[in-house]
């Protein structure tokens, strides 16, 4: 446990020290990019301000925060409660910030009241209701180069894009099913397994460049990526899945089993011979399929180290195995859940 505790004290300073660094930007280029923000929303705190009021993100389904409390949706959603931003809709110039890391698979990524943003592949698709003759605009990413800074535009004479601080080439297409949602705030996520790491909707034309120039030491701090490892393992005890009705006011919580590693398939090899994983077991208060529940069979498990994911210190947890003193994993692998009728 102390090796755990380590570890944590020196990631928890590694976040510190890129999160100070990204509050000291320039105030007055702050003040300049951030007078017609109309909404923000950003990786390590759940709430943000839009007029004056506090919203946030809720997840549904089996949406999780990851370990930068980023997004991430995976079969699940997040949506805003009481936002409006059906304002922008009589604007004619709007832009739209986005940090993201691509899903490996299509999915949709954002929907407005005014735009919606999709993956297909290698390519992003905006679907918006400026665009005339049902026409959506598509522009290349590739998943293995990211953390991706985007900023898209609607100016006067088309949409604009700039990827990582660079006006990028873009493609017009005829889409057959034109953009027709009557959402007034935000959804994020419809199986779509990138990560989203900040958000930010302004009313008027902002700075492509300058925007990623101010975002870039928090770019650098994602870069920061926790390492993964995927083990074979067989299972020595287990947790009893709780009720639901024993979450009080939770909506979701981990289970906690034991486990004997067999063998290290990917990743660092420096796994202890037994270890504790974290495991979701309710998320939006539906179980979660699939948790490894037979005694002595042998599972493939991808797991980071616990104390690296500090977004699990809120979330309930229940915990029945012996071995407390069992180095501590998390399951990240994405789960999903049945809908209890």
């Amino acid at each position: 446990m102390n090796y755990n505790k380590i570890i944590y004290f020196f990631w928890f300073l590694l976040l510190f020290a890129n999160c100070n660094a990204y509050s000291q930007l320039d105030r007055k280029d702050n003040a300049k990019l951030n007078s017609d923000l109309v909404f923000l929303w950003e990786g390590g705190k759940k709430n943000r301000e839009s007029n004056k009021r506090i919203f946030n993100f809720r997840p549904v389904g089996s949406a999780r925060y990851g370990n930068h409390f980023e997004l991430d949706p995976g079969h699940g959603r997040f949506i805003t409660k009481g936002l409006n931003l059906r304002d922008i809709i009589s604007k004619k110039e709007w832009a739209m910030e986005i940090v993201m890391i691509p899903s490996d698979t299509n999915g949709k990524i954002i929907s407005l009241p005014f735009a919606e943003l999709t993956q297909k592949r290698n390519t992003l698709s905006l679907k918006s209701k400026y665009l005339a003759r049902a026409s959506e605009v598509q522009f290349d990413v590739n998943r293995h180069d990211g953390p991706f800074h985007f900023v898209i535009s609607s100016t006067p004479s088309g949409i604009e894009v700039y990827k990582n601080g660079e006006l990028t080439k873009i493609i017009i297409s005829v889409d057959k099913a034109p953009l027709s949602n009557e959402l007034s705030g935000i959804v994020v996520g419809g199986d779509w397994f990138g990560r989203l790491y900040r958000l930010a909707v302004y009313s008027s034309l902002v700075d492509g460049k300058s925007l990623y120039k101010s975002a870039q030491s928090y770019l650098d701090s994602i870069n920061s990526m926790i390492p993964s490892r995927k083990v074979r393992c067989q299972l020595k005890e287990k947790t009893r899945l709780p009720r639901v009705k024993d979450l009080g006011p939770y909506a979701r919580c981990l289970v906690y089993n034991l486990y004997e590693v067999k063998q290290v398939l990917e990743g660092d090899l420096t796994v202890p011979d037994v270890i504790a994983v974290a495991h979701w077991a309710i998320l939006d208060r539906n179980y979660v399929k699939d948790i490894p529940s037979q005694i002595d069979k042998e599972f493939d498990l991808i797991i980071e180290q616990y104390v690296l994911n500090p977004q699990l210190k809120s979330e309930r947890q229940f915990n029945d195995i012996s071995n407390f003193d069992a180095p501590l994993f998390y399951d990240v692998s994405v789960p999903e859940i049945k809908i209890l009728k």
